[in-house]
C-alpha cells in the first residue's frame, strides 16, 4: 500500500513512486546473494529472526516520514535487507524439508505465506489507514513482523545446512553457471511485469477515479492461493518447465491488458495475475533449485529472488519515467513485452526444452530427480 500512501499523503508523482519502490528492490538485489551465501554457511534460523526484527523496526519508523526524502529511501532500503534475510533463510528451510520430487510443491506452499498477506495486509491496512491514520497502519505492519520474529524461534535448522564438513560452493561459482544465468534473466524480465502491476496499478486506478484499490490484492491472493493449494502437486507431476511456459502466456497477456483498465476492473486483473504468478513462480524456482545440494540452496534461492528483484526495481524505476512521459497505459504495454520476452527466452533455453528440467516424479517418463548424497 506504500504507493497509495505516497500518492495521497506525500503528493508523490509516478517517477517518485517508482524510485522509492526501486530503492527497496535495489537493496534486495545487493544484499540477497551475500545473505544467501551466509545462510548456507551459518544456518537459517537466526537470519529469519534477524530479518523479521529489522523489518519491524523499519516499518514502525515510517510514522516519522513526512515527505519524499532521504528517510523514506533509507527505510525502504533497510526493509529490502530485512526481507532478504527472512526470505533467503525461510526459502532454504522450506526446501530443506521437502522430498526432492516435491520441491515445486514445497516452494509453492512457502509462497502462500506471502500470497495470503497480499490479501490480508492491504485490506487491513487500507481500513486501518482510513479509520485511524497511516501511523496506525505502519504500527500494524511492525506488529506483524514482530510476530514473525517470535514464531521463527520455534523453527529448527536442518542438520545438512549447518554441517561444517564438505565443500561449500562459492557465490560466484553458483551465480555464473549458464543455467543459473538463463533462469535469472527469465525471472528478471518477469519481475518487470510484476513491478508494473503492483506498483503502478494504484496511481493508475486513482487517476481513473477509483478510491479503493484493495480488490486487486484480494483477488490476486485468492487466485494464487487457490491454484497453489489445489494444484500444488500439479507443478511437479505435470512438469515444472511445462507449467512455467503455460503460466507465462496469460502472465504476458494480463500485464499488457492492464493498459485497458476501467473502473471496476481491478479484481479481474488481480485474479488472472494471481493464477499466472501462483503457478509460474514455484515452477520456475523449482527448475532453478532442482539439482543443487543442501549447501547451495540458500545461494540459489537467494539468486533467484535477487534476479526477480532486479526486474522489480528496474521496472519500478524505468517504468516510472515512462509513466511520466507517456502515461500509465504505455507502462503496462512495455511490461507485457518484457514478460513475452521471458516466455520466448525460457522456451528456447535448455531449461525450457530439456525434459531433465521438468521436475517430474521419479520413475515417470521424463526424469528421475537425483538426491544430494549429504541428505541420505
Amino acid at each position: 500500500m506504500l504507493p497509495k500512501f505516497m500518492a495521497t499523503e506525500l503528493a508523490a508523482g509516478p517517477a517518485e513512486i517508482g524510485r522509492v519502490m526501486a530503492a527497496y528492490g535495489a537493496a534486495v538485489v545487493v544484499s540477497m546473494p551475500v545473505i544467501g551465501a551466509a545462510v548456507d554457511r551459518f544456518g537459517r534460523r537466526d537470519f529469519l529472526t534477524g530479518g523479521a526484527l529489522i523489518m519491524a523496526v523499519a516499518s514502525l519508523l515510517f510514522v516519522a516520514v513526512e515527505s519524499v526524502g532521504p528517510l523514506l529511501y533509507a527505510l525502504r532500503a533497510v526493509q529490502g535487507v530485512a526481507f532478504s534475510m527472512a526470505f533467503a533463510a525461510g526459502a532454504a528451510l522450506a526446501v530443506d524439508e521437502a522430498p526432492p520430487e516435491r520441491v515445486g510443491q514445497a516452494i509453492g506452499i512457502f509462497g502462500l505465506t506471502f500470497l495470503s498477506m497480499n490479501a490480508v495486509a492491504p485490506a487491513v491496512v487500507e481500513i486501518v489507514a482510513a479509520g485511524a491514520g497511516w501511523s496506525a497502519a505502519f504500527a500494524t505492519a511492525a506488529g506483524g513482523a514482530g510476530l514473525c520474529a517470535a514464531l521463527s524461534r520455534r523453527v529448527r535448522d536442518a542438520d545438512a545446512a549447518t554441517d561444517p564438513k564438505g565443500i561449500v560452493p562459492g557465490l560466484w561459482e553458483v551465480a555464473s553457471r549458464p543455467g543459473q544465468v538463463r533462469i535469472s534473466l527469465v525471472i528478471g524480465l518477469v519481475g518487470a511485469g510484476f513491478s508494473a502491476m503492483f506498483t503502478f496499478h494504484q496511481p493508475f486506478a486513482l487517476d481513473l477515479g477509483m478510491s479503493e484499490v484493495r480488490s486487486f490484492f484480494i483477488a490476486y491472493a485468492i487466485a494464487a492461493v487457490t491454484v497453489r493449494v489445489g494444484l500444488g502437486r500439479f507443478v511437479d507431476r505435470a512438469g515444472r518447465r511445462r507449467v512455467a511456459i503455460a503460466a507465462l502466456v496469460p502472465y504476458a497477456g494480463v500485464v499488457a491488458g492492464m493498459a485497458a483498465l476501467r473502473p471496476g476492473g481491478l479484481a479481474g486483473f488481480g485474479g488472472i495475475l494471481g493464477v499466472a504468478h501462483g503457478l509460474l513462480y514455484p515452477a520456475l524456482n523449482a527448475v532453478a533449485v532442482a539439482d543443487v545440494g543442501a549447501r547451495e540452496r540458500g545461494k540459489v534461492m537467494a539468486l533467484f529472488q535477487a534476479a526477480f528483484q532486479i526486474g522489480v526495481a528496474g521496472g519500478a524505476f524505468g517504468l516510472g519515467l515512462l509513466a511520466e512521459s507517456a502515461g500509465y497505459p504505455a507502462v503496462f504495454v512495455a511490461a507485457g513485452v518484457c514478460v513475452l520476452a521471458a516466455l520466448l527466452l525460457f522456451a528456447a533455453s535448455p531449461e525450457g526444452r530439456d525434459p531433465g528440467g521438468s521436475g517430474r516424479l521419479p520413475g515417470q517418463a521424463e526424469e528421475s530427480i537425483p538426491v544430494d548424497p549429504s541428505l541420505k
